[in-house]
């Protein structure tokens, strides 16, 4: 495979749904797939100034849509919604990469010169299933174990060791990263408390949120706790579900759906004047056994590949924010360091410092993280994107960066695992 595109490809459109749980929270009570799947792509058509008529192509993917959705192929099903039928779709799965792996495929569409202006877009009804025959708008909570049987058994549980799709393999890559670093668990703790803190921050001022209703220091205050970093290092309001790992570290799954709309670099000033540039991608697979060591080799190729076509050579000093799937807030150390964003040894530190808030000099997923954002599964790729881009058109309100960035990345992975990466670069006119 080369390493450049055919013909320029930019950003035009961003949009995301609220995020939360489609019986409860208002703006998306009674959801369906399709209505989120609508609310997020007529939101980056409203934001790429475009109408459906414009868009040659779309995209719909769905981490595990068989077992929540029982919906197959559903792509075309989706069309009428957000006013695209009879184009040409693609209905898909890859885990919390999903949108990563879709922004690829829109990518090699538009750069080929097959289609000039594509749809990508995610959604996930996460914490409730359909019933089948019944409308979708009427669900079941489903019990925890039932749930985790869906992520757990998200690979092939007949040739593999039961659990490997789950914390076990990642907790591995983090103890050996500890290890190597002589990092404490207690000073990791500390680093995801500070973390997570940040996080909320940010996301307090994210009207798309589903988590941050009020700060940690909050619910420490109304917990009986003296701060939030003792609210989130008591085993009981936080308990370990591993070695290392925290259950409030992890993130909060929910519901929600993303659109980004990708055209043609030379196309892109017909609609915006602020379009954002995929100087480069890079798609990958791996298992998880092969990642329990840091900087995980698979991860190194793929940022490289990256930076290769958007002529990075020093990524630390020119990549100025960083959006990661954050689903175990340790993971921010160890992706960032596989990356070159931290330096070797320095991400626990980095956050331990409170230096990847959105006033911090290594921001990261400045939108609140799975923590307090909130984690819908497939839309996650897509919901980093728009962050970094809002970050870099200045529309990010309180949680706006001092410095506006130029060039940001962005990391997804998922499901045993699927990895996406993507360096982007404003080219706005302002």
């Amino acid at each position: 495979m080369g390493n450049h595109f055919g013909r320029s490809v930019s950003i035009i459109g961003v949009g995301y749904s609220k995020l939360g749980d489609v019986r409860s929270t208002p703006e998306i009570k009674d959801f369906t797939e399709k209505e989120l799947y609508a609310a997020a792509g007529i939101a980056a058509m409203a934001d790429a100034g475009i109408d459906a008529c414009d868009i040659d192509a779309f995209y719909v993917g769905m981490s595990g849509p068989g077992d929540k959705s029982k919906i197959k192929s559903g792509g075309t099903h989706f069309s009428e919604w957000v006013g695209l039928r009879g184009k040409p779709t693609l209905f898909y799965d890859a885990g919390c990469a999903t949108t990563g792996i879709g922004l690829q495929m829109a990518v090699n569409a538009v750069a080929s010169g097959n289609c000039d202006v594509v749809l990508n877009g995610g959604v996930n009804i996460n914490s409730t299933a359909s019933f089948p025959g019944i409308p979708p708008f009427i669900r079941r909570q489903l019990p925890n174990d039932e749930f985790w049987q869906y992520i757990y058994t998200g690979i092939d549980s007949n040739y593999e060791n039961i659990g490997e799709g789950g914390n076990a393999p990642i907790e591995a890559q983090a103890l050996y990263y500890l290890n190597k670093h002589n990092i404490s668990k207690e000073m990791a703790d500390e680093a995801q408390v500070s973390y997570v803190v940040k996080a909320r921050q940010g996301a307090m001022s994210n009207p798309k949120a589903a988590f941050a209703a009020k700060s940690f220091d909050e619910e420490a205050k109304e917990a009986g706790h003296a701060s939030a970093k003792e609210l989130l290092l008591n085993n009981r309001y936080n308990p370990r579900i591993g070695s290392l790992y925290r259950a409030r570290f992890m993130g909060g799954v929910c519901d929600g759906a993303s659109a980004v709309i990708v055209c043609a670099s030379e196309l892109a000033h017909k609609y915006t004047r602020k379009a954002v540039r995929i100087a480069g991608i890079a798609t990958g697979t791996q298992l998880h056994k092969e990642n329990q060591v840091t900087p995980d080799p698979m991860s190194v190729a793929l940022f490289k590949k990256a930076y290769d076509m958007a002529s990075i050579t020093d990524p630390y000093n020119e990549i100025e924010y960083m959006g990661i799937h954050d689903v175990h807030a340790i993971t921010v150390a160890l992706t960032g360091e596989c990356a070159g964003y931290f330096k070797p040894g320095d991400g626990a530190k980095s956050m331990l410092e409170g230096r990847c808030g959105y006033d911090g000099d290594r921001p990261v997923s400045t939108q609140g993280g799975v923590v307090s954002c909130g984690h819908p599964l497939g839309p996650k790729f897509n919901i980093d994107l728009t962050e970094a881009i809002l970050q870099m058109r200045g529309e990010c309100g309180a949680r706006q960066m001092a410095k506006r960035p130029k060039t940001a990345l962005i990391y997804g992975g998922g499901s045993g695992w699927n990895l996406a990466t993507a360096v982007i670069k404003y080219e706005g006119v302002e």
